[in-house]
């Protein structure tokens, strides 16, 4: 718990009640230095007690738009949304940073907060994935713009998780369309797991299906290229050991 000035620790324990006395909770900062609101935005949001936090950092924008940090206090906002949840909110804060503050140092921890609650929007697979291709795309920029630094690894790790989502949805529909006999869909589907989401999970087991979808047809040779394939690629895979006990492999 960081050292709370007498000042400030005087105004964090006004009662809501004692706010509404003296003609609502923004008088309470009329007479504070913007070095003192953002020392109460920090604590109120170290503490847990978002609303407030959020509430003195609105007001230190609204007032002190000249203050030398406000591109932390920007910042700080963004980060206070994010951590209650308020991911579209969040990502509007992080941008506004990048917008008006290009060069500052923090720029890397602001486009990983967008990146970062785009990915919090993603939807679960089997959902509309316009979020995760948006953050994808966002986290991909991060990589790219800040290669090098924590924040370009940590937003590669991002990307990667939202890949395989992707790459779930889209075998998710495959097996859709296997389940129902349909198989010339199923296997347009399976290949394009295998093709563009090659370094995921899904890729094997999608090659296996497109094994298991052409067998089914009767094309046994477009089965055997899949086999090939799915064992020269994957040879460690579960997928791998299963259709090895379809045939010999020498």
């Amino acid at each position: 718990m960081p050292l709370i000035p007498t000042r400030i620790r005087s105004l964090l324990m006004l009662t809501p009640l004692a706010l509404l006395a003296c003609g609502g909770g923004a008088s309470r900062y009329l007479d504070m230095t913007p070095e003192e609101l953002f020392q109460m935005a920090t604590i109120e949001f170290e503490e847990g007690d978002h609303d407030n936090a959020i509430e003195v950092l609105d007001r230190l924008l609204l007032t002190h738009g000249d203050w030398p940090r406000i591109p932390e206090a920007r910042l700080l906002l963004a980060e206070v949304h994010f951590d209650s949840g308020e991911y579209l909110t969040a990502r509007t804060q992080y941008q506004r940073f990048l917008d008006r503050f290009a060069g500052h140092p923090s720029t890397p921890d602001a486009a990983l907060g967008v990146c970062r609650s785009l990915a919090e929007l993603s939807p679960v697979s089997e959902r509309d994935q316009g979020y995760t291709q948006e953050a994808i795309a966002s986290c991909r920029n991060v990589v790219i713009d800040y290669a090098g630094l924590a924040q370009a690894s940590e937003a590669a790790g991002i990307s990667n998780a939202l890949r395989a989502t992707l790459a779930e949805k889209e075998f998710e529909t495959a097996d859709f369309y296997f389940r129902r006999n349909l198989f010339d869909s199923a296997i347009i589907y399976y290949e394009r797991v295998a093709n563009l989401y090659s370094e995921t999970e899904w890729a094997p087991r999608a090659l296996l299906g497109v094994y298991r979808a052409n067998q089914r047809i009767g094309y046994e040779d477009l089965a055997a290229d899949a086999r090939e394939r799915l064992l020269t690629r994957y040879p460690d895979s579960d997928a791998a050991s299963e259709v090895r006990g379809d045939g010999s492999d020498g």
